[in-house]
């Protein structure tokens, strides 16, 4: 027989299913409205996002740096002597009722994405988007380094 705290746990997460199943729904990354709620912050933060971009896109902004890199390289080795590549990814802080969002915008082979996630900060916050800001290029810088080519 189950025992009382067993019984407890179960009826727990019974209950907070559908809560759980309809948040997940309601916050898919697609709009402002929809932005998918951070858990960390600073650094942690972004690499969160590009977990949430991974999970959802198979595909992030780092792998989008690697690719544009891995194609530029190809091109300069087939003899180009000029490589213009276009941007692979960009980011913006922006404002939504006072919650700092964080748009990110990347070309995967299947075309450009778009996702929005709720820093869970104000906007009103007195330095914040530039220490959030701040937080990304740190952690693009060191992704970018760690690319490697073959």
């Amino acid at each position: 027989m189950l025992t009382r705290p067993y019984i407890l746990a179960i009826i727990a997460v019974v209950a907070a299913a559908p809560c759980l199943a309809a948040q997940s729904a309601d916050r898919d990354g697609s709009t402002r409205a929809k932005a998918i709620p951070l858990k960390e912050r600073g650094m942690k933060a972004v690499a969160e996002e590009m977990a949430w971009m991974l999970k959802l896109y198979n595909y992030s902004p780092v792998l989008a740096t690697h690719d544009a890199v891995a194609d530029a390289s190809s091109k300069v080795k087939a003899g180009k002597k000029s490589v213009r590549t276009p941007a692979p990814w960009g980011h913006s802080s922006l404002d939504r009722n006072g919650h700092l969002i964080s748009y990110w915008w990347f070309v995967t082979p299947r075309g450009k994405k778009e996702i929005y996630f709720d820093t869970g900060i104000s906007s009103d916050t007195p330095g914040e988007v530039a220490e959030q800001e701040s937080a990304r290029a740190q952690y693009m810088r060191r992704m970018a380094s760690s690319v490697k080519l073959q």
